[in-house]
Parts: structure tokens; C-alpha cells; sequence
């Protein structure tokens, strides 16, 4: 246990040494949350044009209503998915020694487009399904409820878990979609095995830094509220800058982890900037 947590944080550590270096890798996910921001609002403006509001409140969704949402869910997997595969290919390419910046990283995600798209489609018909089923269990209610939630839950992480190599095989080896969906698999399973300790350590030291931005932000509440409401909306406005920067953060560091650990998967070299034990004790073997 007390060894799982150590290695998680030496890997935060030297991730954050990665982005250190190439700051400006923190881009990617900016260009995504904005994207992201864009279609959402595009897809009200649209949703609201037709009606779609209206016939939800009645229950009579159409199939243009469907079309739209299915068109969102796609757009939106594709925007996340790209810039996550311009991250990891920059990424990549510090690792492998090169000088990455963010020309090179969308240079290269725009060279697999085509291929990244379809994949955002497969991805947002398994994340559609996966929302549909949840919330189904939602308004079941009930144990029957709470345990299809927790089914709903462990599907999605195994889909996530047997992807995890997806992109970099996409971007990187310039696989296709089969292909690199049977790899990722492959990798995961001869390699490492089950669970993956690494991700795990740094999402909950992300939980950690977004607690403190919170709690930095209250203690600025209790401070600022002298100043009345303009000290209060300032409080708000610096805890919610501090929650997406922490959020902007690690998603650069997730990208950088995720090309770190293809990098060993696909031919057992440790990369430079990572040390062995750390990168093998980031996974529990089989």
C-alpha cells in the first residue's frame, strides 16, 4: 500500500518534470475544454432552434432530436479525443528526445484526422450507450438501481482499461482502428496486467490539489466577504480558476503518463526521464 502511494508520487513528480520542460503541452487541453465550451453552446443554440426543448418537456423526441444529440456526443469525443492525441504524440516526442511544441503535436494528430474521427464516433456511440444505461438505473431506483449503476460504472472502466493504448498506437505507429484496439489490448495484457496503479495515484492527488483550490477559495470567501458581494464573486471567480487549472493540469499529465507508458509497452525501453522501478510499479502484474 504505503509503496503503491510512493511510486504514485514519484511518477506525479516526474510528470510534472515532463510538463516543466514543455510547458506549453498544457495547451492541448486548453484548445480542448475550449472546443468543448463551443460545441456545447452550438448544440443549445441548435437543440433550442428546432424545438428539441419543447418536445423533451412532452416527451415526443424525434429523430432530428436523436440526430442532434448523437451528432454532439461525436463532435464533442472528437475534439477531447484529437487534442489528447496531439498531447500524447508531443509528448512522445520529448520522451523519445525530440523538442515538441504545439505545431508539432497537432501536426501530428492531424496526420491520422481521418482515422481519430471514426474512433471518436465508436467512442461516442460506447459513452451514448453507457449514459443511456445509467441513466436508466438511475430512475429504477432501488438496490436493483444502485447495483445496475455500479455495473454501468465497472463496464466503463474496463472500457477504458482494454483502450488505454488506442490513441498512441492511432497517432504513433499509425495503426488502424482494429488494429490498434486488438494491440492496446495485447500490451495491456502481456504486459502489465489488470490495474492500473499509476492513473489511480494520480487522480487521487488530483482530488487532493482540487480540495486545497476549494479550500483556498473559502478561506478568500471568509476574507474577501468584508468587502461585501464584489469580495465574495472575486472569491468564487479565483476558486473556479484554481479548480480548472488544477483540472488542466493533470489532464496534461494523465497525456504525458499515458505516452510514457506506451513507450515501455510497445518496445521495454524505460524512457529517459523516467526511472525503471517506477514504470514497472505502475501496473500490479497478472
Amino acid at each position: 500500500m504505503f509503496a503503491t502511494i510512493g511510486r504514485s508520487w514519484r511518477l506525479f513528480k516526474l510528470c510534472l518534470h515532463v510538463l516543466s520542460v514543455d510547458k506549453e503541452l498544457i495547451f492541448f487541453p486548453i484548445f480542448s475544454t475550449i472546443g468543448v465550451i463551443i460545441v456545447t453552446l452550438t448544440f443549445f443554440g441548435v437543440t433550442f432552434g428546432i424545438g428539441s426543448f419543447e418536445r423533451l418537456e412532452t416527451g415526443a423526441f424525434n429523430a432530428l432530436d436523436l440526430v442532434a444529440v448523437f451528432g454532439f456526443y461525436v463532435v464533442s469525443y472528437f475534439i477531447v479525443i484529437f487534442f489528447n492525441a496531439a498531447l500524447v504524440f508531443a509528448a512522445h516526442e520529448r520522451l523519445e528526445g525530440g523538442d515538441p511544441n504545439i505545431r508539432s503535436g497537432l501536426a501530428g494528430a492531424s496526420s491520422r484526422i481521418i482515422t481519430i474521427f471514426f474512433w471518436a464516433v465508436i467512442a461516442a456511440i460506447v459513452g451514448l450507450i453507457l449514459q443511456i444505461l445509467s441513466s436508466q438505473a438511475r430512475e429504477r431506483g432501488g438496490i436493483m438501481g444502485i447495483i445496475g449503476q455500479i455495473v454501468v460504472s465497472l463496464l466503463g472502466a474496463a472500457w477504458s482499461l482494454v483502450t488505454f493504448f488506442v490513441v498512441p498506437l492511432i497517432v504513433i505507429e499509425h495503426r488502424g482502428l482494429a488494429d490498434s484496439f486488438r494491440t492496446s489490448l495485447s500490451l495491456l495484457r502481456r504486459t502489465w496486467g489488470e490495474q492500473i496503479v499509476g492513473n489511480f495515484g494520480l487522480g487521487l492527488i488530483q482530488f487532493g490539489a482540487t480540495l486545497l483550490a476549494i479550500l483556498v477559495a473559502v478561506v478568500l470567501g471568509f476574507v474577501l466577504s468584508l468587502l461585501g458581494t464584489a469580495g465574495i464573486v472575486l472569491a468564487v471567480v479565483i476558486g473556479i480558476v484554481l479548480v480548472v487549472g488544477v483540472s488542466l493540469v493533470f489532464a496534461t499529465l494523465s497525456g504525458i503518463y499515458k505516452a510514457a507508458l506506451y513507450n515501455y509497452a510497445a518496445d521495454g525501453q524505460v524512457p529517459e526521464l523516467f526511472t525503471d522501478d517506477v514504470i514497472r510499479g505502475a501496473f500490479r502484474p497478472r
